[in-house]
C-alpha cells in the first residue's frame, strides 16, 4: 500500500494548500461613497448633517450612518442600537411620489417586506404609510397591508420640508444581526384608492453590515454561488462518502478491490465536499447568513472527514494489536458523517431556499440510496444466515471415533 498511500498523501497535501487559499479571507477595498459602484465596497460615515426636522428619534442623527442613494438627492441614514432596532430616514426630493425601504433576505426584490409612505396632498399632516409585501417584480404584485417586517416602538413619519420628503421608522430584528440587504424604490404619481403602487422611477440596493461599518451599493447576485454549494455538497456528502461506506460493506467478497474502490470514491466525496465548504465559506462572507446549525453540522462533517483521512493514512497493519481500536474508531467515524451529511443537506436546502429542482433531485437521490441500502442489507443478512447454515451442516474434517 506504500505507494498508493504517498499519492493520496500528496494529493490530500496539494488540495488542502488550495482550499486555505481559497478560504483566506480578502480584504475590502476602502473608498470615498463619492466613488461608489455596483460592486464597491465603501467605509460608512456618519452624516454629514447632525439633524433633521423629524421627531425623536429620528431628528439627531449625528450617530447614524449615511450613504448617497445617487437620484435626485436621496440618501439613506441607519442606526442599530444594542437591542437590534435599526432606525432608518429616508430623504430625497419631492416630486409629488411615493418613496420605499424594503428588507430583503438576499438582496432581491422578490419575497421581501418594504415600508412605502406618500402625500396625499402637499400638506404633511395627511401621510400615508403601509407595508407592502413584494410578490414579485411588478406593481400589482406588491400586496398591500403584508409583510413580514415588525416595527418598533417609535411610530413612522414621513414629513415634507420645503422641496425635500423626509420617511422614518424603526424595524425591530432578530438577535444578533450584523449585516442586511436593504432595497429603496421612488415612483412618480401617488396609489390610488387600490393602494396600488405605480411603477418605479428609481430603484437600487445596499447590504450594509453594521459589525464592520461596511456597505455594498448595487445588488450582488448570490443565486450561482448557492446552487454550485448545494449541487457540490449533495455531490461530495450526499453521493460520493455513502456510495464509498456501501462499496466497503457490500463488496468484501471482492479482495482487494472493494478496498481500493471504497478509499479511491472517499477520497473524491472529501475533495468534493471539501469544495463545498470553501464555497459555502465564500456565500456565507457575501451574505452573512444566519445558519447557526447548519455551518456547525458541516464543519463537524469536515473534520470528521478529515479524520477519517488521517486514519487513512495511519492505517496499521491487520497484525497490529491497535488495529481492533482502529477500525471501531474508522467504523464510526463514517457512520456519524454519513449520517449528519445527508442531514445537513437538508437544512441546507430547505433553510436557504435551495430551489425546488435541487430539492426534488436531492430526495430523489436519498430515497434511492435508503432503499438500495435496505435492499443490500437484506442481501446481505441472508447470505449470513445461508453461510451460517452451511457452516452447522458441514461434516467436520477431522472425527474423533
Amino acid at each position: 500500500m506504500g505507494n498508493y498511500s504517498k499519492y493520496f498523501i500528496a494529493m490530500f497535501y496539494v488540495f488542502i494548500r488550495m482550499m486555505i487559499l481559497l478560504l483566506e479571507p480578502k480584504k475590502n477595498q476602502m473608498v470615498n461613497a463619492a466613488d461608489m459602484n455596483n460592486t464597491t465596497v465603501a467605509v460608512l460615515h456618519f452624516c454629514a448633517t447632525g439633524s433633521t426636522p423629524l421627531h425623536e428619534p429620528y431628528n439627531d442623527i449625528r450617530k447614524f450612518i449615511c450613504s448617497s442613494l445617487d437620484w435626485h438627492g436621496y440618501s439613506i441614514a441607519l442606526r442599530k442600537d444594542e437591542h437590534d432596532v435599526v432606525t432608518i430616514v429616508l430623504s430625497g426630493m419631492y416630486e409629488m411620489n411615493w418613496i420605499g425601504v424594503g428588507v430583503s433576505r438576499d438582496g432581491k426584490m422578490e419575497g421581501a417586506s418594504a415600508v412605502v409612505g406618500w402625500l396625499r396632498g402637499k400638506d404633511s399632516n395627511s401621510s400615508v404609510i403601509k407595508q407592502y409585501f413584494l410578490q414579485g417584480p411588478s406593481s400589482d404584485q406588491f400586496i398591500p397591508d403584508k409583510g413580514d417586517l415588525e416595527f418598533g416602538k417609535a411610530a413612522p413619519t414621513m414629513l415634507l420640508q420645503d422641496t425635500t420628503i423626509y420617511l422614518a421608522f424603526q424595524l425591530q430584528f432578530a438577535n444578533g444581526i450584523t449585516r442586511q440587504p436593504f432595497i429603496f424604490a421612488a415612483g412618480i404619481g401617488k396609489p390610488g384608492d387600490n393602494n396600488i403602487l405605480p411603477k418605479h422611477a428609481f430603484n437600487t440596493s445596499m447590504t450594509v453590515d453594521f459589525s464592520k461599518g461596511t456597505f455594498t451599493l448595487g445588488y450582488v447576485d448570490i443565486s450561482k454561488v448557492k446552487l454550485n454549494h448545494g449541487i457540490l455538497a449533495i455531490v461530495g456528502w450526499g453521493i460520493f462518502i455513502p456510495l464509498g461506506v456501501a462499496l466497503a460493506r457490500y463488496l468484501r467478497d471482492l479482495e482487494p478491490l472493494w478496498y481500493y474502490l471504497h478509499s479511491s470514491v472517499q477520497f473524491v466525496g472529501f475533495f468534493v465536499g471539501l469544495a463545498a465548504v470553501a464555497v459555502g465559506k465564500s456565500l456565507y462572507d457575501r451574505i452573512d447568513a444566519d445558519f447557526l446549525y447548519h455551518r456547525a453540522i458541516g464543519y463537524t462533517v469536515l473534520s470528521l472527514s478529515v479524520l477519517e483521512v488521517c486514519q487513512f493514512v495511519m492505517r496499521p497493519s491487520s497484525s497490529s494489536n491497535v488495529r481492533h481500536y482502529w477500525n471501531l474508531a474508522h467504523y464510526w467515524v463514517g457512520r456519524i458523517t454519513i449520517l449528519l451529511g445527508p442531514v445537513n443537506i437538508l437544512i441546507g436546502l430547505y433553510c436557504g431556499n435551495g430551489g425546488e429542482k435541487l430539492k426534488i433531485t436531492y430526495l430523489c437521490v436519498l430515497v434511492f440510496f435508503v432503499v438500495a441500502a435496505l435492499l443490500l442489507e437484506i442481501r446481505l443478512l441472508m447470505k449470513r444466515k445461508r453461510e451460517a447454515t452451511t457452516n452447522l451442516t458441514k461434516t467436520p474434517v477431522f472425527q474423533v471415533d
